[in-house]
């Protein structure tokens, strides 16, 4: 063997494998810096995808059952047998089945005088504690919502409802089936609800007999609490006919309420629900915006029976009679934001 092949590489020859040898790791580097981003970018592109369906599927489904009040109508009576008068039930006024606050602030501002109307009726923590609810500590926090953003109101008869299983006097016990997935509790706020009647009560207690529940409702203090002397009917009818209960049920009122606001995470938004009387709960992060225009007919009297215009939760007025919503919310990850948009129609308002 020559001395010349058994010297191994020269300087030079090793100098240029190493350059080699960068080059080629650097266009790794490079491809793999590139792919990386791309399926970061495509993540979050699905991530603002998957919020904004999530956050228009849970506004969609409150809205098509807003005002359900079992088979209780537009037309239908609707008494209040609690102490407080409605406009001081928030978390159970069935006159106004939906219900909204519109942004009007300067995109900075988050004091109840912000929106329109001012959110001094919403249940709420103030400095003193919990505000307009009936359970302690389930209030918004006012300082934790998102500028910007409208708060939406949608109250109904929670479902499966307990149905009635004997025709109740105006003044008699109420008794009904204990069905699966019928929750009632000693101390809900209930509807008892026939095709021609409704009567918001208070459950004091119940005594379950053989499937059936009886259900109590004795006076008590407080708004929350059953007026004394006041019966289920101020027309005294009963609830059912001759033949039993036809149709009339006992179940919960739910009052849902969205908005947006701080997440658990550090620089978050996110769309959070506020359902019956538990606390609020973070539903789908990324939500940054939810904004809600009513549509509403509003000439009432004029004979065509259709919506003509849409207006903001401030602009509402006696006379407009609302037929749908039109939804939009915007998402957000990184860089990439979207905006979503829908149209519901109310049936029921």
């Amino acid at each position: 063997m020559s001395a010349r092949r058994s010297a191994g590489l020269s300087l030079v020859e090793l100098l240029l494998a190493m350059a080699l040898g960068l080059v080629v790791a650097w266009g790794l580097v490079r491809q793999y810096s590139g792919g990386h981003a791309a399926a970061a970018q495509l993540q979050a592109r699905s991530d603002v995808q998957d919020a904004g369906a999530y956050a228009l599927g849970f506004l969609r489904r409150s809205a098509m059952g807003v005002g359900y009040f079992g088979c209780n109508g537009r037309g239908g009576r609707l008494q209040n047998n609690l102490n407080g008068a409605w406009p001081d039930l928030f978390e159970f006024d069935l006159t106004r089945p939906v219900q909204g606050f519109s942004y009007r602030g300067d995109g900075t501002s988050v004091d109840l005088t912000a929106w329109s109307p001012p959110l001094a009726e919403l249940p709420r923590e103030g400095p003193g504690g919990t505000l307009n609810a009936l359970v302690d500590n389930t209030g918004i926090r006012i300082d934790r919502l998102a500028p910007g953003s409208d708060l939406v109101v949608f109250r109904r008869l929670e479902t499966p409802a307990n149905p009635l299983v004997a025709r109740a006097g105006p003044d008699d016990p109420l008794r009904v089936a204990n069905v699966e997935g019928g929750v009632l509790s000693s101390g809900d706020v209930a509807l008892v609800s026939s095709c021609r009647q409704a009567t918001l009560f208070r459950i004091t207690g119940i005594v379950p007999s053989g499937g059936r529940l009886a259900l109590l409702r004795v006076p008590g203090a407080g708004l929350y609490g059953n007026a004394v002397g006041r019966s289920l009917s101020a027309a005294g009818e009963p609830f059912g006919g001759d033949s039993g209960p036809q149709g009339t049920v006992v179940g919960r009122v739910l009052t849902e309420i969205y908005f947006v606001a701080a997440g658990a995470g550090p620089g978050v938004l996110s769309l959070w629900r506020r359902s019956g009387v538990a606390a609020p709960v973070e539903l789908v992060e990324g939500v940054t915006n939810l904004r809600a225009l009513l549509g509403v007919d509003g000439s009432p009297d004029d004979g065509l029976d259709g919506l003509n215009r849409y207006v903001r939760f401030g602009e509402l007025q006696p006379e407009h009679r609302i037929r749908s919503m039109a939804l939009a919310v915007t998402t957000r990850r990184d860089d990439e934001e979207r905006l979503f948009e829908q149209v519901v129609a109310l049936r029921n308002v």
